[in-house]
């Protein structure tokens, strides 16, 4: 079904906010992919069990990085075509950021809380780029279920025929 919809400006936003996490994920994916062979590669190392140990880790973080980058890459280009999977996908992805960034969040200030020494400062400074993102998240979660912005991507739900 093609959407003859004119895209919600929110929609653009949260698209570019996108593809520029997309880019962000798959350099140091490559990056990581890359070190890992060279570990893996590395046999004159006086320890080649370590090396190895550390390529995989590497290469497995790195691929990992490297999938999620193009998952969000291809979310950029559903999400400004309106494609019904890449709001479904971006909910997924939102709530799963909120759960970790309040995890997170709730691990730094306990952690904070173990040094007394500048403890406020500390747990300010620690929570507050989660805090940030933490609002960040939920706002483009609320914003992704107003009603024009799930017409856009064919999720708006049918409304009742009107009786007179």
């Amino acid at each position: 079904m093609q959407n003859r919809q004119r895209r919600p400006s929110g929609v653009t936003i949260i698209a570019i906010l996108t593809i520029i996490s997309g880019i962000l994920l798959v350099i140091p994916g490559i990056g990581l992919v890359a070190l890992g062979t060279l570990f893996l590669g590395n046999s004159i190392s006086t320890s080649q069990a370590v090396a190895q140990f550390f390529g995989i880790i590497f290469g497995i973080a790195g691929g990992l990085l490297l999938a999620l980058g193009i998952g969000y890459i291809a979310m950029f280009y559903g999400l400004l075509k309106g494609k019904g999977w890449a709001w479904t996908i971006t909910i997924i992805l939102l709530i799963i950021g909120i759960v970790m960034q309040i995890i997170s969040t709730y691990v730094i200030t306990a952690s904070s809380l173990e040094d007394t020494k500048n403890a406020i400062s500390g747990i300010m400074d620690s929570i507050t780029f989660p805090l940030i993102s933490l609002a960040i998240n939920i706002v483009i979660l609320y914003y992704l279920y107003r009603k024009h912005v799930r017409a856009y991507f064919g999720k708006a739900k049918p409304q009742p025929p009107t009786t007179l």
